[in-house]
């Protein structure tokens, strides 16, 4: 039965493509799907359990999203409008991660707490690795497009989302097809730590100049810098590709770059309050708000998944830091789930309520 329905949603989204005139959405408007998969397999399963009514419900909504984004983005394929508007801009081109990673993430949550669909999610599933190979083959042809237009000045956290579609789709096929293919993982988890120091060093080399202010030149998109750690960790740590002492290392570096991106993002928040007031400054809708609370839920995850590791292998110190960051964590990311949905929500009906206005 889930087959089926499943199975008529995806030829009924094939159609609308097609037929019928799709919102045009952002590059990065994938991240919202991120988020919702993260929050389902971290947060909500911690609460509520693995298939519970709570978790499978979500999982189900996680794909309605998937799915409508999916449809916005082929009808861009249909009607022409794809290259202007997802791959002119060679930064912007980056955020095409944002669909590895949501619909791999979208995936395993998915098999994770409705296992019936196992069939039409190991379908997805492929498809989307030829959608990281597509992924991988742009951003190398942006990087090169990049440094001959000397764009590195205009670089961010988005560039880091080559490691998190990588690893994504890593843990994507551990949950669908379980350790089988022990290399495979192994190569995904090697190639994305090299992406991320690439990706880091870049990025270290944009901010050590002075010619930016971290009010308007620092995005949300940063936060990556830790969740690209994290999503390393959950993924090696579920195909046991090293062993428990590096795992730890990965955990307490992550944890060290998240202190270090968020301590900035408050006084970025702070100087953003005085500029442009709390409504402007902090209150405004993006995208990519949604990847802090994929960067965070993942952060969770992984120190979750490791529980297991710290008890047995870590000193007490650090089993006292990991469980208080899990049971403060969780209910952090409640809050600013629910709170980013308020801004969502608000920011729908605005442009809603504009559209009539405009029409009227």
């Amino acid at each position: 039965m889930f087959v089926i329905v499943a199975i008529t949603l995806l030829l009924l989204a094939a159609l609308c493509a097609k037929f019928v005139r799709m919102p045009a959405v952002p590059t990065a408007d994938g991240a919202a799907v991120m988020a919702f998969a993260i929050f389902t397999q971290g947060a909500l399963v911690h609460f509520a359990g693995k298939g519970s009514a709570w978790t499978i419900g979500f999982a189900v909504f996680t794909l309605l999203l998937w799915l409508f984004l999916l449809t916005c983005y082929l009808r861009s394929v249909l009607d022409g409008s794809f290259k202007s508007r997802h791959w002119d801009d060679p930064v912007g081109r980056f955020a095409i991660g944002t669909w590895v990673a949501g619909t791999g993430a979208a995936l395993t949550a998915a098999h994770l707490n409705i296992p019936q669909l196992h069939p039409v999610l190991v379908a997805l599933g492929i498809l989307n690795v030829g959608l990281l190979i597509f992924y991988l083959f742009g951003a190398s042809l942006a990087a090169g497009e990049i440094a001959g237009l000397r764009l590195t000045g205009k670089l961010h956290g988005v560039i880091l989302l080559t490691t998190v579609a990588l690893q994504s789709v890593c843990l994507m096929l551990h949950e669908l097809f379980g350790a089988k293919e022990y290399m495979v993982y192994r190569v995904l988890i090697l190639l994305g730590i090299l992406f991320y120091l690439a990706g880091a060093a870049l990025l270290f080399l944009r901010y050590r100049r002075r010619d930016w202010n971290l009010a308007d030149d620092w995005p949300e998109s940063n936060c990556i810098l830790y969740g690209a750690v994290a999503i390393t960790g959950a993924a090696a740590l579920k195909s046991s590709v090293f062993p428990a002492g590096v795992l730890i290392g990965i955990w307490m570096f992550a944890l060290l770059v998240l202190l270090l991106v968020e301590g900035t993002e408050i006084v970025r928040a702070f100087l953003r309050a005085l500029r442009y007031g709390l409504r402007k400054g902090l209150g405004a809708y993006a995208p990519a708000q949604w990847s802090r609370l994929f960067t965070l839920g993942m952060f969770y995850f992984f120190g979750r998944e490791a529980a297991k590791v710290f008890d047995d292998h870590a000193p007490e110190w650090m089993n006292v830091l990991h469980k208080w960051t899990l049971y403060t964590g969780a209910w952090m990311i409640v809050f600013l789930f629910v709170a980013q949905l308020l801004v969502w929500i608000a920011h729908l009906f605005y442009h809603s309520s504009t559209g009539r206005k405009h029409s009227s």
